[in-house]
C-alpha cells in the first residue's frame, strides 16, 4: 500500500516539479522584464482574481467533492460514473458562463475590493488586465473537472503536468509580445495557457475511452455532492480570503510589496506543490475507497512522506533562501531592495511550510470522510486570528510584507492543531502524536542541512560571476540533500523502510 502511494506520488511530484521549474523560469522572465514595479503589481492583482476563483471553485471545492464521489461511482460501474460526470458537467458549464459574465461586468468593483490601496493611476490598467484574463476561470475549471475524472481512474500525470503548458505559454507570450503589448502580453499567455491545459486533459480522456457530455438531470448522488460543494466553497474561500487579506494590506505598503509576496510564494510553492499537493491529490480518491483501519494507515503514510521532505526543504529555504532568490530573480530591473524584501517574506512563509502541507492533506482527509463543514468552521474562525496577527506583525511591529507571511504561517499552525485534534475525537483516527513525533525527528535530522546552507550562503556572497554563483547554489543544494539522506540512513529512519515496503 505504501509503495503504491509512493509510486503515484512520485509521478505527480515529478510532473509538478517540471511545472514549478517552468513557473520559476516564467517568473524570472517577468522579474527581468518588469522588475517589482507598478506594472507587476497591476498584473498580480488582476491575475489573483481568476486564480483565486480557480482555487476556490475548480481545484478547491469542486474537485474535493467531485473526485471522491466520482471514484466511488467508478467503483460501482463505468456507466454509472459516466452518467454522474455528465450531470455534473452540465451544472459546471452553466455556473462558469454566469461567473465569467459577472466578472467582466463587475471588474472595476472587484479591483477596488481586492486592492483598495492601489494608486489611482494603476487602476485602469488593472481593470483591463482583469477583464482580459477572467475567461481563464472557465478554461481552468474544465481542466479541474477533466482532471478529477482522470484522478478517479488513478491517472495523475496529465492533471499535474498541465500547468507546465500554462507556464510555457506565459513564457512564450512574455518573450514574443513584450515589445508590442507590454504587461498585457502576460494576459495573452494566461488565456492561451488555459486552452492548452484543456486540450491535454481531453487527449488523455480519449485514451481512456471516457467521453463526457453534458446531461440534463439531477440524480440523488449529484444533489448530495452539490450539497457538499457548498461548504467546500466557503472553506476554500476562507483560506483564499486570507491570502487576499495579505494583498489588501500589502497594497498600503511600499510599491513592490505585493510583488514580494508573489515572488517569495513561488519558492514555497515548489516543495508545497511537489509533495503536499501531490500527495493530497493521490490520497483523495484512494482514501475515499478505504476502510477506517486502512484509512488511518494510508493517511499517516502520506503525512510521514510529506514531513520527511518538506521539513528539510523549509530549513534550506530559511538558511539559503537569499542566494536562491538572488540567483533566480536578481537580474534586469530587480534591485537589491527587491532581493531583501522578497527573502524576508520567504522566511516568513518557510516557517509555516510544514503546516501548509499538513493542512492540505488533512483537509482532504476530511473530504474523503464526507465531512465538509467542520474544516469550513475552523478556517472561518482562524481567519479572524489571521487578520489580527497580520495587522500586529505588519504595522505594530513594523515587519511589513514579511509580517504578513509570518502571520499566515501562524494561522496555518492553529488550523492544523484543531483539525488533527478533531480527526481523533470524531473519527478515532489518531495521527497527531505520531506526526509531531516524526516532525521533531526530521527537524533534528535537518540540522546538517542548516549547517551546509549557512556555509553555502557565505560562499555564495563571496563569489563574483553568475556562473560561479549558479554552481555554488547547485552544489549547496546537492550537498545538503545528500547530507540529509545520509543522516536518515545512519539514524535508520523508518522512512527508508517505508519507501521500500512492498504493495500491501
Amino acid at each position: 500500500m505504501a509503495k503504491s502511494v509512493v509510486k503515484s506520488s512520485l509521478i505527480v511530484s515529478l510532473s509538478i516539479f517540471g511545472s514549478r521549474v517552468l513557473g520559476l523560469a516564467r517568473d524570472v522572465i517577468i522579474a527581468t522584464l518588469f522588475g517589482a514595479t507598478s506594472l507587476t503589481d497591476a498584473f498580480f492583482v488582476a491575475f489573483r482574481i481568476p486564480n483565486l476563483l480557480r482555487r476556490i471553485f475548480a481545484e478547491g471545492a469542486f474537485s474535493s467533492a467531485f473526485t471522491p464521489a466520482f471514484s466511488r461511482k467508478l467503483k460501482v460501474s463505468r456507466e454509472e460514473a459516466k452518467k454522474f460526470a455528465g450531470e455534473f458537467f452540465s451544472i459546471l458549464l452553466l455556473s462558469l458562463l454566469i461567473t465569467v459574465v459577472l466578472g467582466e461586468l463587475l471588474a472595476p468593483l472587484i479591483v477596488k475590493l481586492v486592492a483598495p490601496g492601489l494608486p489611482e493611476e494603476q487602476y485602469p490598467l488593472t481593470v483591463r488586465l482583469l477583464r482580459e484574463m477572467f475567461p481563464y476561470i472557465f478554461l481552468v475549471s474544465l481542466v479541474a473537472f477533466y482532471g478529477g475524472i482522470l484522478n478517479g481512474f488513478e491517472h495523475f500525470f496529465a492533471p499535474a503536468f498541465s500547468t507546465a503548458l500554462f507556464n510555457l505559454s506565459l513564457i512564450a507570450s512574455a518573450l514574443l509580445l513584450y515589445d508590442k503589448l507590454s504587461v498585457e502580453a502576460l494576459a495573452v499567455g494566461v488565456i492561451a495557457g488555459g486552452a492548452f491545459q484543456v486540450l491535454l486533459q481531453l487527449i488523455f480522456l480519449k485514451r481512456l475511452n471516457f467521453p463526457v457530455k453534458p446531461l440534463l438531470g439531477l440524480s440523488k448522488e449529484v444533489k448530495e455532492t452539490l450539497k457538499n460543494i457548498i461548504p467546500g466553497i466557503f472553506g476554500f474561500a476562507v483560506r483564499q480570503f486570507s491570502m487576499l487579506i495579505d494583498t489588501v494590506l500589502a497594497s498600503f505598503l511600499t510599491a513592490g510589496a505585493i510583488s514580494y509576496l508573489y515572488y517569495a510564494n513561488r519558492f514555497v510553492q515548489l516543495p508545497l506543490g511537489m509533495f503536499a499537493i501531490g500527495l493530497s491529490q493521490v490520497l483523495l480518491p484512494r482514501l475515499a475507497k478505504r476502510s477506517r483501519k486502512s484509512f488511518e494507515k494510508e493517511l499517516l503514510t502520506g503525512l510521514t512522506l510529506c514531513s520527511a521532505i518538506v521539513i528539510p526543504a523549509s530549513v534550506g529555504l530559511i538558511f539559503f533562501g537569499k542566494p536562491i532568490v538572488d540567483v533566480v530573480f536578481n537580474h534586469g530591473n530587480f534591485t537589491e531592495k527587491d532581493l531583501t524584501g522578497t527573502y524576508l517574506v520567504l522566511v516568513g512563509y518557510s516557517v509555516g511550510l510544514f503546516f501548509f502541507s499538513v493542512e492540505k492533506i488533512v483537509t482532504n482527509a476530511y473530504y474523503s470522510l464526507n465531512e465538509y463543514r467542520f474544516p469550513v468552521v475552523v478556517s472561518a474562525v482562524t481567519l479572524v486570528f489571521n487578520f489580527i496577527v497580520n495587522l500586529f506583525l505588519c504595522f505594530v511591529l513594523g515587519l511589513g510584507a514579511s509580517g504578513l507571511a509570518l502571520g499566515t504561517s501562524l494561522t496555518s499552525l492553529l488550523n492544523v492543531t484543531v483539525l488533527l485534534r478533531e480527526l481523533e475525537r470524531r473519527y478515532g483516527i489518531s495521527t497527531k502524536g505520531e506526526l509531531f513525533r516524526k516532525a521533531n525527528s526530521y527537524l533534528l535530522s535537518s540540522i546538517p542541512v542548516a549547517l551546509v546552507s549557512t556555509g553555502g550562503a557565505l560562499l555564495y556572497f563571496s563569489l563574483e560571476g553568475f556562473l560561479l554563483k549558479v554552481l555554488a547554489v547547485t552544489l549547496t543544494i546537492l550537498i545538503a540533500a545528500v547530507t540529509y539522506a545520509t543522516t536518515l540512513v545512519v539514524r535508520k529512519d523508518p522512512i527508508i523502510s517505508l519507501i521500500k515496503e512492498k504493495e500491501g
